[in-house]
């Protein structure tokens, strides 16, 4: 702990020299370091607190049960009061919407493991348990979190990638997770590479991804009509090709003109990032003309247009936060990331929706979800163009509902964070 505080301070004085030349690093510092955490009578005289820590939108996300719940684990009559630690910007502005008016819950930058910072934090709130949402190791924050009380690390994982990393380093990282109450990961394999840290075997406990415990947005009927007047066609069989990566709409462009010779289906292209647009409307006009592809927000504009243009036999969605609403009005769903070798992105959500997702041989990131999706019969994963045109020709309904029910194990989780009452 001393030699990692003193390579902070070094730290500090190189960060404080870049500072003079970039004001936006000034204003990222000042935001975590010098933050105001007065009590301002947040709790009452015998209350304590639980911390929640994850570092972006995508752990708030995942975490948004496991928040409701413990919020509502105080005393008898009572709410617990929480304390949620975010890193990046974006998942500070996702959390004070969601949380700003709730007097039960104070929103703070995580400091970045400065040691008084951190002190201070656990002393003005009596923090009794602390929860890290999945695997980030900051050495000053466990210390603390198990000094105070208990501390809980949920939904962890790691990889073999970081593994590698974390061993160069085995006796920090050792010392610094041994400090946890319990490690509960997302897998065996998690669980496997875990131990070869030298962690002691029964902190480590294996409970369902907490993405299962994820209530997705549902769109409204007049959703529904904005898309069907502007976007897609509810006369066809309509392809969603979900967070694509390079040489995926190739693939699946070449599949949509073997499949589409009577004109039965569309297909929805939505890029994994946007910068990509103008790259997939090259690829497209390789194959298909001008007026056989349009882009989303071209249409949206001119609504009228859309109606009588029988819409697009292609459409390219060039529109972030859209691509679940796209799920829940295809007929034949494809996830990304899983023809190119990337890993795979979330399945859940197509299964969510009651769409059985197609996926490519790429599933190294989502191998868990995948295990527990196939044995069911709730994923299609093709090997080549032939296979995914066969499977294009079915028409499948699923009931996915058993999905859901089956591997979400928040409660059992929550079970193990309560082995010492909250507010006691």
């Amino acid at each position: 702990m001393i030699l990692y505080n003193l390579l902070r301070f070094l730290l500090y004085l190189i960060i404080i020299i870049l500072s003079i030349f970039n004001n936006k690093l000034i204003k990222f510092f000042n935001s975590r370091l010098f933050q105001k955490m007065g009590n301002d009578n947040f709790l009452n005289n015998d209350e304590k607190a639980a911390l929640i820590h994850f570092s972006s939108v995508g752990e708030f996300n995942l975490s948004k049960e496991l928040i409701e719940k413990i919020l509502q684990g105080g005393k008898a009559g009572e709410n617990q009061k929480v304390i949620l630690s975010v890193m990046t910007d974006t998942g500070f502005e996702a959390v004070s919407k969601k949380y700003s008016e709730n007097q039960n819950v104070k929103i703070f930058y995580f400091p970045l493991d400065d040691f008084f910072a951190i002190k201070k934090l656990y002393k003005k709130y009596e923090i009794e348990k602390t929860i890290v949402v999945e695997t980030e190791i900051w050495p000053n924050l466990y210390y603390f979190a198990a000094k105070s009380g208990k501390l809980f690390i949920v939904n962890g994982r790691l990889t073999e990638k970081k593994l590698k990393s974390y061993l160069k380093f085995g006796w920090l990282i050792r010392k610094t997770l041994n400090r946890a109450t319990e490690i509960m990961v997302q897998s065996i394999p998690d669980k496997e590479r875990y131990e070869k840290l030298g962690l002691d075997k029964t902190k480590i406990k294996v409970y369902k991804n907490l993405k299962y415990s994820i209530k997705y947005n549902k769109i409204s009927d007049e959703q529904k009509k904005h898309y069907y007047d502007t976007v897609v066609n509810r006369n066809k069989k309509v392809i969603v090709c979900g967070s694509t990566r390079p040489d995926e709409e190739k693939i699946w462009l070449e599949v949509f003109e073997k499949i589409n010779i009577n004109n039965e289906y569309q297909l929805v292209l939505v890029p994994r990032h946007l910068e990509r647009v103008n790259e997939i409307e090259n690829i497209i006009l390789k194959k298909f003309s001008k007026a056989d592809y349009s882009l989303m927000t071209q249409l949206e504009k001119n609504t009228a247009k859309a109606k009588t243009d029988n819409l697009k036999k292609i459409i390219v969605v060039d529109k972030i936060g859209v691509l679940t609403d796209f799920y829940q009005l295809a007929d034949f769903v494809f996830v990304g990331g899983t023809l190119a070798d990337i890993g795979g992105h979330s399945i859940l959500e197509p299964l969510y929706y009651g769409k059985k997702p197609i996926i490519g041989k790429y599933f190294q990131n989502i191998e868990e979800i995948v295990k527990d999706a196939k044995e069911l019969g709730f994923v299609e994963i093709v090997k080549d163009k032939d296979e995914i045109v066969e499977y294009l020709k079915k028409s499948e309904n699923v009931d996915t509902r058993s999905f859901f029910e089956k591997n979400n194990e928040i409660d059992k989780i929550l079970e193990e964070i309560h082995q010492l009452n909250f507010g006691k």
